[in-house]
Order: C-alpha cells, then sequence, then structure tokens
C-alpha cells in the first residue's frame, strides 16, 4: 500500500539521518556568532598559544640535551650540572604548558557537551553502550569531537573499529556543504559535492569516487540506523583536516583544503578494545587513529 510504501522510505531515510539541531542551537541574529562557538574559539586559541610555547621549550630542551652530551664526554662537571640544573627547568615550564592545554581541552569538552540535553546525553550513553559490546570497538564520546565553526550533533557516536574511526556519514559531511542519499534497495550511500561523488556500496563493501573504485580498509557499516564511514578517506576527498590528540582522545575536523591528512591510529587508542587483534591487524603508529 501507499502507506506501507511511506513507511518503507522512511526506515530508508532513517538509516543516514542525523538528529536536527535544537533550539538551542539556532543563530541568535545574522552574522551573529553564537556564544558556545565564540567560547570555544578562544579556548581553543588558549591551546594553540599554550603549545607555540611547549614546542619553542621542547627545542630549547633538545639543543641543551645536545650540549649536555658533549659536555658528558669531555667531563666538564661545572657545565654538565649548569645544563642539568637548566634542562630541569625547561621540563617544568615545559609541564605548566602542557597542564594549560589539557586545561583548555577539558573547557572545549564541557562547551561541546553543553550543547546536548540530558535526555541527548542519556540516549547517547544507552547507544555507546550498545556499540562498545561488538567485538573490536571503542566509543569516542561526542564531546571529543571537535567541528570548528560546524553546529554538529550526533545521535550516534564516532568508533573506533580495528583501529580506524568511524563517523555518522550525514552529521559531518553535509556541514561541509554536501549532499547524501540513501538507495534502500542497493543498500549504497552516495555523497556528492562540487564535481566529486563518493559511492559507498554496503553490500560490496566497496566505494567509488567518480566512479573509479577505491581502496578502503574498513567499510562503512550501519550503526544503531545510522551509516558510519571511515574519517580519513572522507577527510581525504574533501578537504578536511583531521587531528588526533593521543593523550586527550579528541579528534579536531576544520573544512580546511589540505595537501595530506596525517594518518592517527594508535595501538593506545585500541588496546581496551581487543589486543589480540590488534596484533593480527596491521602495524600501528601514535600518529595513525584517524583512517
Amino acid at each position: 500500500t501507499d502507506a506501507t510504501e511511506a513507511t518503507d522510505a522512511t526506515e530508508e531515510l532513517d538509516v543516514i539521518e542525523e538528529t536536527e539541531n535544537d533550539e538551542s542551537l539556532e543563530v541568535e541574529g545574522k552574522g551573529k556568532q553564537k556564544p558556545w562557538k565564540a567560547e570555544r574559539e578562544t579556548i581553543k586559541q588558549e591551546k594553540a598559544d599554550a603549545e607555540v610555547l611547549k614546542d619553542g621549550v621542547e627545542v630549547k630542551i633538545e639543543s641543551l640535551e645536545s650540549q649536555l652530551e658533549e659536555a658528558e664526554l669531555i667531563g666538564d662537571a661545572t657545565l654538565v650540572e649548569s645544563l642539568k640544573i637548566q634542562i630541569e627547568a625547561l621540563k617544568t615550564e615545559k609541564d605548566t604548558y602542557q597542564s594549560q592545554m589539557k586545561q583548555s581541552i577539558d573547557q572545549m569538552k564541557q562547551i561541546m557537551k553543553s550543547k546536548y540535553s540530558q535526555k541527548e546525553l542519556s540516549d547517547l550513553s544507552l547507544v555507546g553502550q550498545i556499540l562498545s559490546s561488538e567485538e573490536n570497538v571503542q566509543v569516542i564520546p561526542v564531546e571529543n569531537i571537535f567541528v570548528k565553526n560546524k553546529d554538529v550533533k550526533f545521535d550516534t557516536p564516532p568508533v573506533i573499529k580495528y583501529g580506524r574511526t568511524l563517523i555518522p556519514v550525514r552529521a559531518i559531511v553535509e556541514s561541509t556543504g554536501a549532499t547524501v542519499d540513501w538507495n534502500g534497495d542497493s543498500q549504497e550511500v552516495t555523497i556528492s559535492k562540487d564535481d566529486k561523488i563518493i559511492i559507498f556500496n554496503l553490500l560490496e563493501n566497496t566505494v567509488y569516487v567518480n566512479g573509479i573504485a577505491s581502496e578502503i580498509d574498513v567499510p562503512a557499516e550501519i550503526m544503531n540506523n545510522r551509516t558510519m564511514v571511515p574519517i580519513r578517506f572522507v577527510a581525504e576527498n574533501f578537504g578536511l583536516n583531521v587531528q588526533w590528540e593521543q593523550e586527550s582522545q579528541t579528534i579536531s575536523i576544520e573544512e580546511e583544503t589540505v595537501e595530506t591528512v596525517e594518518d592517527i591510529e594508535t595501538v593506545e587508542a585500541t588496546e581496551d578494545v581487543n589486543t589480540e587483534t590488534t596484533e593480527t591487524t596491521e602495524t600501528t603508529t601514535q600518529d595513525s587513529i584517524i583512517e
């Protein structure tokens, strides 16, 4: 019947349809930046400033450590002691900047979390419990996902599976201006933007970019009625700059065209999922969790 067909069509669209932003996320006037967004960008800048200072201190430490090795080789005890004192002072300074960065990240997480109602957070927690019960799946808290200048909310949390990060396709892709279509009969998700068309075939575990088959080590799949796609593959094709921060377990996504996107896949991020499986899959490195 027409009613049944309409219901089926709605269920098919549900596979990739994400929760719309609630009223609290509506723009408060044309051209005005939302308060939470302005606060987040301020904190993000503070973190960036602290990181620059930390990096500068690390360069100084490396230089002094090289001098220390030379001083030890020639047996200059006075210089050795002086260099050790300087290095320790710089390490303390570095720890201060790292603490500032951690504090900024914690603040950013709270801001991202505040975008969700208590019911949404409760629902996400339940979904996360279900997904994490699957083999080789580690759930990433939604507040750990930072998308610059975009109003992105998830009703299904991103996950790490076999060392690759999968993220709800519509939540991220549509925020970049692309369109997403679902074909229930062929089980295909089509992402279109400008002159690029990407088709994920969930039945065949294949992906096509402008009609050409592309290799992908972790296929797109449906989780909690949402199509999850590997973020690195999408990033490479739609100019997203994706960064993984190991210590805070956070992912930053920016719509910024770059020549390459870092592979960010870490053993540490997947150890809690299944260490035995990690050993049998491809070797991972600290710079490769976003895949």
